[in-house]
């Protein structure tokens, strides 16, 4: 077997070097804020935000040219739009975790250490072109000895030490500005860290898999018509996960969406994951295409469980109170329950209320992604960060970033499948099941050409 090819110290040294200098820059944009905030130096708005963007796109360009731990970190922090600027956010979004394939060589070393034997000793088949690659890891298909068909996901050769300089630069810096924002930054450091520690532990993503199966099939309905992998623990370590191979399409393929219809592949996914959101408390956090496939024409496969999150039980209780006023538009019952899931302190609750009857404006609430087109959400998204700006205790428990974007991506999704058709009229009613515990309500959708989107 042949000696794993991990980094040398030259090129983390390198790495770490790279990431010193973004630091740097990152202090002097600061400083150049500070200094224009006490009048010390004139105020250039365009200037201001154009310094950002070029700051930001030289984190993306070193992210796809170091790779590891960088791009996922990028991803995670363009979430929080509370402790980080609008224009750095919008650019980190771009991040795109889809990478060119390691050598197959450095992949057969990979899989012959974890699991202590040739590759020919423990597969009858194993094909050298990835399925997928990504950032941490990539996914080949293969049998093994016995015909069992199935994805094998390899994590790759001292990811590891690369991932351990990349958190090591990021804890530095946020330590650096914790004195100075009003979120506590390093929280925002530990949930990273977390993020990205999970997803190159294939034994908990594995786990995570089975959990969110034995979920699922709770809800016989949903048991029937969504399927999750099964793991193959003889062939599992810590950095190689093998499952079972669902054979099927991409959940957006014209196909897919032709075979079951828009509305029927919605519904499902929207009740498989909301159940997970709203009943369990533990959820996969990356509802996107590439994660769903359909299988046989009917059936719906949820693939990859390395992003996951569990949220504690009085947080989720308090976040189904949120929902539920959202559903109202209830800025009272909005707020309180931000205050019970400890998010905000008591003297920010009138600051939230107004943060709420924003939200719930008409002008912004329920909308079509057409109608969405003609909003200016420029302004809509300054009198947000305006309004968080004012609620000085604000904080997020664990959890409910990822929680957030597994939400925003679902939205997404079923824009992208049946874009005439308004999110709560699919996404309420199963909602409102879930908050109250009754039986599933039946679904209006708005526009019934949505069947027919592809």
């Amino acid at each position: 077997m042949q000696r794993l090819d991990a980094p040398r110290l030259l090129s983390l040294g390198r790495r770490a070097g790279v990431l010193l200098g973004l630091i740097a820059s990152a202090c002097a944009l600061w400083l150049h804020a500070w200094l224009v905030g006490r009048g010390w130096l004139r105020s250039d708005p365009v200037g201001s935000l154009d310094r950002q963007r070029r700051f930001t796109r030289r984190y993306v360009a070193a992210a796809m040219r170091f790779r590891g731990g960088l791009i996922k970190l990028g991803q995670v922090a363009s979430l929080r739009v509370d402790v980080m600027p609008e224009a750095i956010t919008d650019e980190l979004a771009r991040l795109q975790d889809r990478v060119e394939p390691h050598a197959f060589a450095e992949i057969r070393a990979q899989v012959e250490s974890e699991l202590g034997a040739p590759l020919e000793a423990r597969f009858a088949h194993f094909e050298a072109a990835p399925l997928a690659s990504a950032s941490l890891g990539q996914v080949h298909r293969a049998r093994t000895l016995d015909g069992r068909d199935t994805a094998v996901k390899v994590l790759y050769p001292g990811i590891e030490r690369s991932v351990a300089v990349d958190l090591a630069m990021t804890k530095l810096a946020l330590w650096l500005f914790n004195w100075i924002a009003i979120a506590d930054m390093l929280q925002v450091y530990r949930e990273l860290r977390d993020s990205l520690l999970g997803e190159m532990d294939y034994i908990r993503e594995a786990h995570a898999g089975e959990e969110i199966a034995s979920n699922l099939a709770r809800d016989p309905e949903i048991a029937a018509r969504v399927r999750v992998p099964r793991i193959y623990w003889d062939l599992t370590t810590r950095r190689v996960l093998a499952m079972e191979f669902l054979e099927g399409v991409k959940i957006n393929d014209p196909g897919a969406v032709a075979a079951l219809g828009a509305q029927e592949l919605v519904l499902w996914i929207s009740r498989a994951f909301l159940h997970m959101m709203f009943r369990d408390g533990f959820f996969h956090c990356d509802p996107h295409p590439g994660n769903l496939l359909l299988i046989d024409g009917e059936r719906i496969g949820i693939i990859d469980f390395g992003m996951h999150r569990r949220i504690a039980p009085e947080v989720l209780a308090a976040v189904r109170k949120n929902v539920l006023a959202s559903v109202r538009r209830d800025p009272d019952l909005y707020a309180a329950s931000l205050v019970e899931a400890g998010m905000v302190g008591q003297g920010d609750v009138e600051a939230v209320k107004e943060l709420a009857k924003l939200a719930f404006d008409p002008a912004y609430y329920n909308l079509t992604p057409q109608e969405m087109m003609e909003i200016d959400f420029g302004e809509y998204f300054r009198l947000m960060r305006g309004h968080l700006k004012r609620i000085r205790s604000f904080r997020l428990p664990d959890g409910l970033v990822m929680w957030s974007r597994a939400i925003s991506l679902l939205y997404g999704l079923l824009v992208e499948l049946a874009p005439g058709v308004r999110p709560l009229d699919v996404l309420g009613p199963f909602v409102v099941e879930f908050l109250q515990g009754g039986p599933p309500a039946p679904v209006n959708f708005s526009v019934s050409a949505a069947s027919k989107t592809v």
